[in-house]
């Protein structure tokens, strides 16, 4: 049993790994009053919530918040360096998280097992939970310090609280230090903490009053959700209709002007035999009458226009083609070395019929 003065280079070398809270400073000193009192707290049992405070049932919540900070000041490994104070400061906040939440201190009150032990919450009894002292803290970072995935349920307490920040929290936020213990009012209203850890950010509140929770939907509890309006499923829906509506609507009130009917180019082939001008390139073309009876002079000058700019499309397609035939086969006639004089001259005399029209008719290509 270490003596008041004895330090972290005596035999327990578990302590040093029991408690990371204080790894720079080797001295592990502990007053009379701080062995007392981890001696006292060890020999509860975990889930003696109430003893492990010194507090009787009928206390307020006013006694829990003081006799936690009591007992956390007295077994705070970085002030007491008694090899289980490590352990009494677990047991200090894990007795303070059930007491300190109203909905979890009236469910141990009535069942008297840990109410975040499901094992026992399922009829095991306190012996599920005296198998785990701390069954309501997960694991963490050794750099985090003790504890991890704090208290399960509601209320004050939410999850990812170690002992450690619950102390950090409970004494106003950095108010604690090493040195000594500091900090402002421990009922000094609710205080928060935001970890950002894992998927998304948790808030934690300390103190004052419950926090409203976040709805996870607009309706209120136990009202029917609001059936989505006609309007509302319409404004969804106006995209998808602008789509499909607007060129419909497009193509029926477009001037597409008379519809242009077959014709036949420089000779007449029966029933191809009403012959017609094109204004600008002079070019002959032929109708058959039928196709056109009953038109005005000015749907059939206007007839003509339409045919000369499908003739000469027609012919810048063709001229286009040619030309990418003829490119191809001055291509092959290159060769690796020297052109093939042969193949370079049928290159060279590929026929290229549409693109001579359009030049005979003075048109730019």
């Amino acid at each position: 049993q270490p003596s008041a003065s004895s330090t972290g280079a005596s035999s327990s070398s578990g302590s040093a790994h029991n408690r990371q809270h204080n790894q720079g400073n080797q001295e592990r000193k502990y007053t009379v009053e701080q062995k007392a009192a981890v001696l006292r707290i060890r020999r509860c049992s975990p889930t003696a919530f109430y003893e492990i405070l010194e507090l009787q049932k009928t206390c307020t919540d006013a006694e829990i918040k003081k006799a936690y900070r009591k007992q956390s000041l007295l077994t705070h490994p970085d002030k007491n360096g008694h090899e289980h104070a490590d352990e009494a400061f677990k047991m200090v906040a894990r007795a303070f998280s059930v007491l300190g939440d109203k909905e979890k201190r009236d469910k141990f009150d009535r069942f008297g097992t840990d109410p975040d032990n499901r094992f026992a919450s399922a009829g095991g009894g306190a012996g599920g939970a005296a198998g785990n002292p701390f069954a309501g803290f997960g694991r963490r970072a050794a750099s985090g310090g003790a504890g991890g995935p704090g208290f399960g349920g509601g209320g004050m307490w939410e999850e990812e609280i170690s002992p450690e920040e619950m102390f950090q929290r409970f004494f106003g936020g950095g108010g604690f230090n090493v040195n000594g213990f500091g900090g402002a009012a421990f009922d000094a209203g609710p205080q928060f903490f935001f970890n950002l850890g894992g998927p998304g950010v948790r808030v934690h509140q300390f103190g004052g009053a419950r926090p409203r929770g976040r709805p996870r939907n607009p309706t209120q509890p136990g009202q029917p959700e609001e059936e989505p309006s006609i309007f509302n499923t319409l404004i969804g829906l106006l995209p998808i209709l602008l789509l499909f509506i607007f060129p419909i609507l497009s193509s029926l009130f477009a001037d597409s002007g008379p519809k242009l009917p077959t014709i036949i180019v420089d000779n007449p082939e029966p029933p191809y035999t009403m012959q017609r001008m094109m204004p600008q390139t002079s070019t002959r073309y032929f109708l058959d009458p039928k196709e056109v009876a009953g038109w005005t002079t000015q749907k059939l000058n206007q007839l003509d226009k339409q045919a000369e700019v499908q003739f000469v499309n027609n012919l810048g397609t063709k001229c286009e083609q040619e030309r990418a035939n003829r490119a191809k086969l001055e291509d092959e006639a290159q060769g690796w070395f020297k052109a093939d004089p042969a193949k370079m001259a049928i290159a060279q005399a590929y026929p290229m019929p549409a693109c001579q029209r359009l030049r005979s008719m003075n048109v730019r290509i």
